[in-house]
């Protein structure tokens, strides 16, 4: 619970909702809200020295003291002395929003098959399945078999060579993996910067990562596509599992919304003092 109290609203913020009471200097006008409504909060001096909590609605429509924002911020002036208090409760509701816009895209089951002495990885087997030649590359099959670690899912193979030697291309959740006859190398994911197929007389996929670049070449390119976007899985995975969703409307969809007010402008469904509220709150959204 974080609280901030002035002489002429108080401010609590706990459990995902924000509470003021009152709202304005006129002391009869109190706010209760869930931050998931909440685009963004701000700080704020107004030209008489006073200090305001400017909060943001997603929606233009929402409705404070029985009119709708229309993009406004909502203003909630505090004290000029409670400005640590202030900038605290602004950290915390941008934590929590933060957590709220969060968009866990949907993913394939990358559980770790469970290992039997008699069977082979149903992953390792699925994803060979999928390559354009496993005939070639049968023996290096079975030693990635042998060294697939119970915590990693394999997601997919290729056959390639690297720095003049035979072998197969392997990308897990975890390592990068490149299995030949006569060694092994790994590299971990989170250490991985980009992939990409480049072609000419052979298909070379170079992998980047830790300041260097990885070469596989392939004469057809095609298993090279699905190891680039099963390294973007796991990176994702490993990186930045989860990205953050647009809180506010992009440009796009404010100019379409000024467009369709200056229209109704023209056509006289709407007053001086409406169209000036609504425009200034659709500059103030507008991004930058």
């Amino acid at each position: 619970m974080i609280e901030v109290w002035g002489e002429r609203v108080a401010v609590r913020y706990a459990d995902g909702r924000l509470v003021t009471t009152p709202l304005r200097a006129d002391n009869d006008i109190a706010l209760d809200v869930g931050v998931a409504e909440l685009g963004r909060i701000a700080l704020a001096a107004t030209e008489d020295g006073q200090m305001a909590l400017l909060l943001f609605f997603r929606s233009a429509q929402f409705v404070v003291n029985g009119a709708s924002t229309q993009r406004h911020p909502v203003p909630v002036y505090l004290e000029t002395g409670l400005r640590e208090q202030a900038q605290a409760l602004i950290r915390a509701v941008e934590r929590d929003l933060t957590s709220l816009r969060r968009v866990f895209p949907p993913r394939p089951n990358l559980v770790p098959p469970q290992r039997s002495d008699d069977a082979q990885r149903p992953d390792i087997s699925a994803a060979a399945h999928r390559m354009r030649q496993q005939d070639n590359c049968l023996h290096e099959i079975d030693i990635l078999h042998n060294i697939a670690r119970p915590d990693e899912y394999i997601l997919e193979l290729a056959q390639a060579g690297h720095e003049g030697a035979p072998g197969l291309v392997a990308i897990t959740t975890l390592r990068l993996l490149f299995v030949s006859e006569w060694a092994v190398y790994e590299f971990p994911v989170s250490v991985l910067t980009g992939a990409q197929v480049l072609t000419g007389r052979v298909a070379t996929l170079r992998i980047s990562g830790a300041g260097t670049d990885l070469d596989f070449v392939d004469w057809e390119p095609t298993d090279f596509t699905r190891i680039i976007e099963a390294v973007r899985l796991a990176c994702e995975i490993e990186h930045v599992d989860g990205s953050i969703a647009q809180s506010l409307p992009s440009s796009a969809d404010l100019f379409a919304e000024w467009q369709l007010l200056v229209e109704r402008r023209k056509l006289g469904m709407v007053d001086d003092d409406p169209f000036r509220r609504e425009a200034v709150g659709i500059m103030l959204t507008m991004p930058g």
